[in-house]
């Protein structure tokens, strides 16, 4: 026996009922079926909102990825004006600092005119017409510019040593040939022996010119003494003994003259009756006495009578040394200093019969040891010759 599903039912009699156009819906929903499409129509109903649902779902779905792309965009947005804000800043920050700081500063010394400089010849040379610190060379800046200026001494008032106005000419100098200034002598040449060093003074005695040049060797020299008023004249400088600048003076008086009388000669031309001061200078001025071709004429008497003298009238030094490490020798030189005739024990004089203005006369061999000296009172012995020397210069 075949049975029917009530499905099938209910769709033969909708079936029906629409072929017969159409059965009141009060009709079906009084039996039974009709509740049974009714709880159809309830799922019908129920799928059809599932669909909406589904829809809303769809719809749900569509709005969460705009509002996702809307964030999305809302966040590009926001990091693209973030950039912008960004770069605005940073172009502030720049453009504040470029006008803080301005363009770079113009460097001195890269061979381009810049900013304001007068020059740039990239050098340090500053003897040409753009000095190292970019300005242009011109009379005043202390420097010579070559083949323009004669001299520059940033002053150029024509003070003396000094630069012109104009820089083309020097201001009186030494060595221009005219005396001027501070200066002594002008000769304009570096001779040593004319009596003008060429520092533009005259030389006071052999001292000074050793002292000036180290290398001055022995012979005649122009000097002017310390309290000499005259031009400067002849003397021999000795320039080895002792480290040299010893200075001689041969005087042939022309007539017998006492040590005082010498002394007085001496005192002319600044200078006093020679006293050897060592060994090596008292055998130097032997040499020189007995040099023809040293002042006038060779004569062992120039060496006859010497600037020393008894401490007191009657003062003994027989049989001992005669010279300044002598402790028991009551002798001296005139001016008190170092003083030298010999060491030999065997003469018999000074025996105390003297005077302290006078002098003994000295002899010697032939070689320059001493021979014999005496004392006498009064005025002492006399000498036609005699020698004179400054008295600056000691062992």
């Amino acid at each position: 026996m075949r049975t029917l599903h009530w499905t099938s039912i209910l769709t033969l009699s909708v079936a029906s009922c629409l072929a017969l156009t159409g059965c009141p819906s009060d009709d079906i929903g009084d039996t039974g079926v009709g509740d049974d499409t009714d709880t159809g129509d309830t799922e019908e109903s129920t799928e059809s909102t599932d669909d909406e649902v589904g829809t809303e779902d769809s719809s749900t779905g569509t709005t969460e990825e705009e509002t996702t792309e809307e964030e999305t965009t809302g966040e590009t947005t926001e990091e693209e004006t973030t950039e912008e804000e960004t770069a605005d800043e940073t172009t502030e920050e720049t453009t504040e600092e470029e006008t803080e700081t301005g363009p770079p500063p113009a460097e001195c010394g890269n061979g381009v005119v810049e900013g304001d400089e007068a020059c740039d010849d990239a050098n340090d040379d500053n003897t040409d017409d753009c000095l190292d610190d970019c300005t242009a060379a011109s009379c005043g800046d202390g420097f010579i510019q070559a083949g323009v200026e004669a001299c520059d001494d940033g002053v150029n008032d024509g003070a003396y040593g000094g630069c012109n106005a104009d820089c083309t000419t020097l201001a009186a100098y030494c060595g221009d040939g005219e005396v001027n200034g501070p200066e002594d002598c002008d000769d304009a040449n570096l001779e040593l022996n004319d009596g003008c060093l060429d520092t533009c003074t005259i030389p006071e005695s052999c001292l000074t010119i050793i002292d000036y040049d180290d290398m001055a060797m022995s012979g005649p020299y122009l000097i002017a003494p310390a309290g000499y008023d005259g031009e400067p004249f002849e003397v021999h400088c000795e320039m080895e003994a002792d480290g040299g600048g010893y200075t001689f003076l041969k005087v042939d008086a022309g007539a017998q003259q006492f040590a005082q009388a010498a002394e007085a000669e001496c005192a002319m031309w600044g200078m006093q009756l020679w006293i050897p001061r060592s060994l090596e200078h008292k055998n130097a001025g032997w040499a020189i006495a007995n040099d023809a071709g040293i002042g006038d004429g060779a004569n062992p008497d120039y060496m006859r009578i010497l600037g020393i003298y008894p401490d007191q009238n009657g003062a003994t030094c027989n049989l001992q040394p005669m010279n300044s490490d002598n402790p028991n020798c009551n002798w001296g030189a005139s001016d008190g200093g170092p003083w030298y005739v010999h060491e030999v024990t065997n003469i018999n004089e000074p025996n105390g019969d003297n005077s302290t203005t006078g002098s003994m006369f000295y002899t010697w061999f032939a070689n320059g040891d001493i021979n014999h000296h005496n004392d006498i009172p009064g005025n002492g012995y006399s000498s036609q010759r005699y020698m004179c020397d400054v008295g600056d210069k000691t062992p």
